[in-house]
């Protein structure tokens, strides 16, 4: 038999900075809507969405998979920091990007599942 008919299995390797970004994003959404009614919020979604920036950053850079569009995904921590130094808006801009990010990377989950 030859190798093409053999498929080796597929390894599965955890990637921590993956788990670190989705992670903070999924936690980072659901303090966004807190953020409205608890200063605690606020500070902890701020902080998740610093977190995420850079984890994503690294995840670009060690897999050099930096596109144009990652900049866009940047928005949201700008959003933060127009919170903290220019208006409080800043902040629910923030949050309206995570949301279309989200929204973005559910749909391109489901068409690579599609795909497959």
């Amino acid at each position: 038999m030859s190798e093409s008919e053999n498929p080796t299995p597929k390894e599965h390797k955890l990637d921590l900075g993956a788990v670190i970004h989705s992670s903070a994003g999924i936690l980072a959404l659901m303090l966004g809507g807190l953020m409205y009614q608890y200063a605690w919020a606020l500070i902890l979604f701020a902080g998740l969405m610093i977190l995420s920036a850079i984890s994503a950053t690294w995840i670009s850079w060690a897999q050099d998979a930096w596109v144009p569009g990652h900049w866009l995904a940047m928005l949201p921590v700008m959003g933060v920091l127009l919170g903290y130094w220019v208006a409080p808006w800043g902040f629910t801009l923030a949050y309206v990007c995570l949301w279309i990010a989200f929204i973005h990377f559910i749909v391109r989950g489901m068409q690579k599942m599609h795909r497959q």
